[in-house]
């Protein structure tokens, strides 16, 4: 369920792409068609002054949901400490539900910005919180699969994104189809959720130890009674070891106390700036605008 966060995120990368170049959306938000701006002979000083209008309009589509992650992503670590990851994913979710559905009923254009940023904000949120849920509460030989599967996910989301704006391009309400969709897959990481347990080392962070036991007896299918008495002794042993694991590391974690400013401290500098540059150069690769511009760059 988890993991239909970056699901989420694909999705809403690649639909856009495709929603914003279909002729039905055009003629609700009165924006020229892209064949109009493309044809020379129409090329004079009004129209070239209406396909440069379009242009901004459409940057704006795609890049206020970015503006939206940005900020989501900010409030992520601040409302996982104090709320817990898994509510904190829900409140992502319902975020992206509420964004989702504002972009399909659109009449105008500052409700498509607006649906745009209320959606980049639930999936800021989601993307940010659920790798961390999931490196939380799998098991240590699951760990790196069940992380890396977030960006599977999100590739996922991008083929199915091309698919649903494939088969919907040629009706006059399709391009809220597209759009609208994304709503379901929201509802179900919302439910999802909604049944999931909580993080244990957020528990222990909390002082929960009993509910931080409890929650993995339930992830690791051993009956609570079983720790209790110690009977299924392979299995005890083996929580018991990994709630020690999560104590241990939660309270060097407080005595460290450590603030942003130590991020660039000396001997941290370098590492800090590492982890930047290197999310920087993956979005210079200029994927992210192939994927929001492919039908206009082919």
């Amino acid at each position: 369920f988890a993991t239909i966060g970056g699901f989420l995120f694909g999705y809403d990368i690649g639909v856009i792409g495709g929603v914003k170049d279909m002729d039905s959306f055009r003629t609700v938000f009165r924006i020229p068609f892209s064949h109009t701006c493309a044809n020379k002979s129409e090329n004079n000083t009004e129209n070239k002054a209406r396909c440069k209008a379009a242009e901004t309009t459409l940057g704006l589509i795609v890049s206020t949901f970015s503006l939206g992650c940005l900020v989501g992503a900010l409030l992520a670590g601040i409302l996982s400490d104090k709320l817990g990851r898994r509510k904190t994913i829900i409140i992502g979710g319902l975020g992206f539900v509420v964004g989702g559905a504002i972009q399909s009923g659109s009449v105008a254009l500052w409700m498509i910005f607006t649906g745009r940023i209320v959606a980049g904000l639930g999936v800021g949120i989601v993307s940010m919180v659920v790798p961390i849920y999931n490196a939380e509460v799998s098991p240590k030989h699951l760990r790196g699969r069940l992380v890396s599967l977030n960006q599977l996910s999100i590739t996922a989301g991008i083929m199915v994104s091309f698919l649903v704006n494939l088969a919907c391009e040629k009706y006059v309400v399709g391009w809220r189809i597209s759009l609208g969709l994304q709503c379901i897959f929201a509802l179900i990481l919302v439910v999802g959720m909604i049944v999931l347990p909580e993080s244990p080392r957020w528990l222990v962070q909390q002082g929960h130890d009993e509910n931080a036991k409890r929650v993995l007896c339930r992830l690791r299918s051993v009956a609570r009674s079983d720790l209790a008495t110690g009977s299924n002794n392979r299995k005890h042993e083996a929580i018991k070891e990994e709630f020690d694991d999560i104590k241990e590391t939660c309270e060097n974690d407080m005595k460290l106390k450590s603030a942003w400013p130590d991020l660039f401290r000396r001997g941290m500098w370098r590492r800090t700036f590492i982890g930047i540059f290197i999310q920087i150069f993956q979005q210079y690769t200029g994927m992210n605008v192939i994927m929001y511009y492919s039908t206009t760059v082919f």
